[in-house]
């Protein structure tokens, strides 16, 4: 129920914003600090929370690096060493997802305002706040960082792009695809980042060869959950392709986010049809995707056209609507599930 209310408020300060031709920020804001209370206050809830409390604790002073993301280890020992409690640590990382969701909206335009309300927070807000928290700051990170190439602030883009890649290491392929749809592809120097990045990655394999192949093997070990596996996230991403064939970009914009979005939702479903990385990847250009259309008319100077908006609004009330059906499929599974949501009670830990 507890979800409910908040997805509840969302869309009738989503209907406040409208009424007030989206010129203020005032009820995005009310709907960040509903989220952030059942977030921040919440107990033992959400897939991962149990997991990253024992992962947290462990960040002790004999702890001995295995190839996890640098950037989560290193703020995970200093909030440990802060709070000497996990419990608390994995609260205020969560909390650190809503400062930079502020600090977005903030700084955001009207084009960045709408995405926010109608398709990023009834999509994500759960999933990245209460469950993945390394993917969950690394995407609050490629945010802020196309918002800032957007304001042409483009070297503290690229940090806080790298930074992104410190907090989960997948976040690389969301920067490729925001970086492919904004590039060239036909210019001399965008042709040349390809290599570069394959030596990034083979530096990145022979750092932590044993803990991307433990990934590699936790993966391949864990199938689907059926043939349909992430028909709603595939869904979503050609609905957004849909949308672009009759949005009002330019025919080269166009075709090419058509062409990245429809190839990578194809090629990453046909994974997920024999392994959970497929479904992992398709999360992941779930996000990717309406980023890049964002950047995309923000480069070209216009708004969302009714089209875009639309795609958008659906697919957020889709994805909210496949995310509780997973909830309430999983209610009493794990030690920390989404359902029955509880707050934490400090007394006992949680």
């Amino acid at each position: 129920m507890i979800y409910l209310i908040g997805w509840g408020t969302l869309y009738l300060m989503f209907f406040l914003t409208g009424l007030a031709g989206n010129r203020t920020r005032l009820f995005i804001a009310i709907s960040l600090i509903v989220f952030m209370v059942f977030s921040v206050m919440r107990g033992a809830v959400g897939t991962d929370t149990a997991n990253y409390e024992l992962i947290v604790e462990g960040f002790s002073a004999d702890y001995v690096w295995g190839g996890m993301e640098p950037g989560f280890v290193l703020l995970g020992k200093a909030l440990l060493y802060v709070s000497d409690s996990g419990v608390v640590a994995v609260r205020v990382l969560s909390f650190l997802i809503f400062v930079m969701l502020f600090l977005y909206l903030a700084r955001a335009d009207k084009n960045e305002r709408f995405l926010l309300i109608a398709y990023i927070l009834p999509t994500f807000v759960y999933q990245y706040s209460m469950n993945g928290l390394r993917i969950g700051l690394a995407a609050m990170l490629v945010l802020l960082a196309t918002q800032n190439v957007r304001q042409f602030r483009y070297k503290s883009g690229v940090v806080l792009a790298v930074s992104a890649l410190l907090f989960h290491y997948s976040s690389l392929v969301s920067l490729l695809f925001i970086w492919a749809s904004w590039s060239r592809w036909l210019k001399t120097s965008n042709v040349l980042v390809v290599p570069v990045v394959v030596c990034a990655l083979l530096f990145l394999l022979s750092l932590n060869g044993d803990y991307f192949l433990a990934k590699l093997l936790s993966y391949q070990d864990s199938e689907s959950p059926n043939p349909l596996s992430g028909l709603s996230k595939v869904a979503v991403l050609l609905l957004f392709v849909a949308a672009l064939f009759f949005s009002k970009l330019p025919n080269a914009e166009k075709t090419k986010l058509i062409v990245l979005g429809a190839g990578f939702t194809i090629s990453f479903w046909l994974v997920s049809a024999v392994s959970y990385a497929g479904l992992r990847f398709l999360d992941l250009i779930s996000f990717a995707f309406p980023v890049a259309i964002l950047l995309t008319y923000s480069r070209l100077a216009l708004n969302f056209d009714t089209t875009i908006k639309l795609a958008f609004i659906v697919a957020g009330i889709l994805s909210a609507a496949s995310g509780y059906r997973n909830f309430v499929a999983e209610e009493g599974v794990g030690p920390s599930p989404f359902m029955p949501y509880h707050f934490i009670d400090f007394s006992n830990g949680g």
